[in-house]
């Protein structure tokens, strides 16, 4: 499993992975229960990396409800002090660089 935040190349693995494995639940009740109860064991057998960290929940739209996912802010201020928190403690002048969004392009259904 990756360490770190998605990069553009695994990105569109996982872009590639969520299509594939909506079209699947569709026709398999037994995936999408396990898919809900553990996104990252479903990957792991897909050999699709997840980055270490990051919460991976599963949303369904259903006739009622559609859900709309919004972006994180690119231009969000992050203090310091949060992002020594989140870099293990780690001082923030040591960071090479830190991706501040991880956005798709697509809305994929289940």
């Amino acid at each position: 499993m990756a360490d770190t935040n998605p990069t553009d190349e695994n990105l569109g693995a996982i872009q590639g992975a969520l299509s594939a494995l909506a079209r699947e639940c569709r026709d398999d009740p037994g995936l999408l229960r396990r898919l809900d109860a553990d996104p990252r064991a479903v990957f792991d057998q897909r050999d699709v990396d997840l980055p270490a960290g990051v919460d991976f929940r599963v949303m369904a739209n259903t006739p009622e409800v559609f859900h709309l996912v919004m972006p994180q802010n690119p231009n969000a201020v992050i203090s310091d002090q949060d992002l020594t928190q989140v870099s293990g403690g780690v001082p923030v002048s040591t960071l090479s660089s830190i991706p501040s969004t991880v956005s798709t392009h697509s809305c994929v259904e289940v």
